[in-house]
């Protein structure tokens, strides 16, 4: 970590390592929580101003990309994390009406910012980066079969935000930086998101609830410092 940290250009540093830490300690909320309740009970409306907590690392990481360059980058770089924070702001609050849809929205504009972001950096095709786009548009075509019985009114907004954090996710894969960070990252959102769907659409899910988050936390941590690192002073 601190290897990480001295290539990304300090006033980005403060806020990245504030945002990282506001995703630790809202996943320590979230493992204490969890601790105390029956297995597999929902998390959600479990902790005292729980939007709050939730959405603080996105907000952190925001004010870091800030701070970024080229303005280009740091705009959609920027826009993609505040998506995110409404995203996380909107599925922390099941109780109210298409909560769901909403999250899903916001999450889908954060992908869409990412892909703007990354798609001028392309340009790493060696061989590992596109298997690794290959597998993650097999495992999202394969995800979306099994979703598909279950989707009923959501069957189009569902295959559209599969489609966008597939091509996200590829996006990041052969984006042509000096780490390997914001691809790692993007296949940390695959991931959590491909849980969240399963929880949704397939069968209960609420034992990896934890899972969902740690890996969503690494996807945004690691993302930022992937489009950071090395790259500005």
């Amino acid at each position: 970590m601190s290897w990480l940290a001295m290539r990304i250009p300090a006033r980005v540093r403060e806020w990245w390592m504030a945002g990282a830490l506001a995703g630790v300690i809202y996943g320590g909320l979230l493992v204490s929580a969890a601790m105390e309740l029956p297995e597999g009970a929902p998390l959600a409306g479990q902790i005292a101003l729980q939007p709050a907590w939730k959405t603080a690392m996105a907000l952190m990481l925001a004010r870091a990309a800030w701070f970024h360059q080229p303005r280009r980058e740091r705009r959609w770089l920027v826009a993609a994390l505040l998506c995110s924070a409404l995203g996380d702001f909107l599925l922390c609050l099941p109780g109210l009406p298409h909560y769901f849809v909403g999250g899903l929205g916001a999450f889908l504009l954060a992908h869409l910012a990412y892909i703007v972001l990354l798609l001028p950096l392309a340009g790493d095709w060696r061989a590992p980066r596109l298997v690794g786009c290959g597998l993650v548009v097999g495992a999202a075509g394969t995800l979306l079969g099994r979703f598909w019985p279950n989707l009923g009114t959501l069957t189009v907004p569902v295959a559209v935000y599969v489609c966008a954090l597939a091509a996200m996710a590829c996006t990041a894969l052969v984006a042509r930086l000096p780490t390997p960070l914001a691809a790692l990252g993007a296949l940390c959102f695959a991931a959590s998101d491909a849980m969240i769907g399963m929880a949704r659409f397939l069968s209960p899910f609420d034992s990896y609830q934890l899972g969902i988050w740690w890996t969503y936390a690494a996807a945004q941590v690691l993302l930022v410092a992937g489009v950071t690192a090395g790259r500005n002073g």
